[in-house]
């Protein structure tokens, strides 16, 4: 396996354990609610308004980190195919229709122009550091 497939899967549970430990109310950790598990490891930190590094944290952060995980898991299967670019300028734009779908009330969820802002910000380093990687091999490779 590639290295970034261990970075992607790692992001992942770190992204999970912001979300387990600290905004237990996301969906996808609904069935442990019936459990004790979330009581035991609950964190409670109080986001006061005008912390920006605490709102990121509590907020965006997981959000970032699950985006980072999507777009190398993404790379991993990148062949310049009609469908692997479909899927990934779907991938790429998820967090954005999402985001836009919770604005419109079309899913639960409560849009956040930080979050847009930091979704913005992940894409454009991961171009970035993406095409300078392929430049860097294209490169060793003639």
């Amino acid at each position: 396996m590639k290295k970034e497939i261990y970075i992607a899967i790692l992001l992942l549970i770190v992204g999970a354990r912001i979300y387990a430990t600290c905004r237990q109310d996301v969906i996808f950790l609904a069935p442990l609610h019936q459990t004790k598990f979330l009581e035991l490891i609950k964190i409670d930190i109080r986001y006061q308004n005008g912390n920006i590094f605490t709102y990121f944290f509590l907020f965006c952060f997981a959000d970032v980190l699950w985006y980072i995980s999507l777009l190398l898991l993404q790379v991993q299967f990148y062949n310049r195919s009609v469908a692997n670019k479909f899927l990934f300028y779907l991938a790429a734009t998820l967090p954005f229709i999402l985001e836009f779908l919770q604005y419109f009330k079309i899913i639960k969820g409560t849009f956040d122009i930080v979050d847009i802002i930091s979704y913005l910000i992940t894409f454009l380093i991961f171009l970035i550091v993406w095409k300078r990687k392929k430049f860097i091999s294209f490169c060793n490779s003639h």
